[in-house]
């Protein structure tokens, strides 16, 4: 019933631990389908890892990446476009899922389809316990450790501006694929573009539980790690520059998602068309929809730098 992608590129040091902790959730057997792994062009051990486990469990299948678009998302993507499965489990290659993670996540959905009309889109996500890469623990819930609210995700003006739902935590249905794929080249990244349709189309449920560890180490795409407050403002400048070209994906994303209402028919969102309209507005306007909390972040430091980014963008 359930497709888990797992996306790889050079992950020899943790991929096979991250594989076992599968393998060891209880309702493995009875749920998961294939575990497919789409690599993007390893050149460390990865296939080789893949291939042996492969000989010990036929679940287990290896594909290239042959989209021709490098990256999480792109690899993420192309493995979504490889899965037949009813339900989809999205995985990264250096966490360890905790015992109960499918059967958790399975027991949830299929409460929510109860709930909801046939062919509904819906998304299963939970919290996650940060460790470090010895799986030593750092802090027991995400929300916890990035100081925001488990409630950010209920609406949708805030879940386009900030996303807090990881794939690696995520279980979804086919109606959600069908119609979220393709993932625009615009999009943010892959889950979050997955979050925004479950949100504008049909339903998300969040576990508030923590049911993976989010393993950080220096290679981490995105990371989760925890800084002092002098840390964090030490480095509030040297990191604006980076905070300004992802305030840029974010509107590049709002204007792919104004594609997507289009092409649905669907009545527009005011956030989305104002992100996707920040960079040619005024300053006086931009600051207006800032102080009236329509362009936001969750925390203090967040909207300091949106509000410098605002004031310095140069339209």
């Amino acid at each position: 019933m359930i497709d888990i992608v797992l996306a790889t590129y050079n992950g020899q040091a943790f991929l096979a631990q991250q594989i076992k902790s599968i393998q060891d959730n209880v309702g493995y057997h009875k749920w998961v389908n294939k575990i497919i792994v789409t690599d993007d062009g390893s050149t460390d051990e990865t296939q080789n890892i893949v291939a042996i486990l492969t000989e010990q469990d036929s679940r287990i299948i290896w594909i290239e990446n042959t989209s021709g678009n490098k990256g999480p998302k792109a690899n993420f993507a192309f493995g979504l476009s490889q899965s037949t499965a009813e339900y989809i489990m999205l995985c990264d290659q250096d966490d360890i899922w905790l015992p109960h993670k499918i059967e958790t996540s399975i027991k949830r959905l299929k409460q929510a389809e109860k709930n909801s009309l046939p062919q509904t889109p819906l998304l299963i996500f939970s919290d996650k316990q940060i460790v470090d890469e010895n799986l030593k623990p750092i802090c027991n819930s995400y929300f916890t450790l990035k100081n925001i609210s488990k409630e950010w995700h209920l609406q949708f003006n805030q879940l386009c501006q900030q996303n807090v739902i990881s794939g690696c935590t995520m279980l979804f249905n086919r109606a959600l694929i069908d119609k979220a794929l393709p993932i625009p080249e615009k999009a943010y990244m892959h889950d979050w573009w997955l979050a925004l349709v479950a949100h504008r189309c049909g339903e998300i449920v969040f576990i508030d539980q923590a049911l993976i560890q989010y393993r950080q180490h220096h290679t981490n795409v995105i990371g989760a790690k925890q800084r002092s407050l002098f840390s964090l403002y030490f480095q509030f400048f040297k990191h604006l520059k980076a905070f300004k070209k992802s305030q840029q994906a974010v509107i590049n994303q709002a204007i792919a998602f104004q594609a997507f209402e289009q092409k649905n028919k669907m009545i527009p969102d005011r956030t989305i068309n104002i992100l996707s309209s920040l960079n040619y507005l005024s300053i006086h306007k931009k600051i207006s929809y800032f102080c009236k909390g329509n362009v936001t972040r969750s925390h203090f430091l967040g909207r300091l730098a949106l509000l410098i980014s605002l004031l310095t963008s140069k339209h």
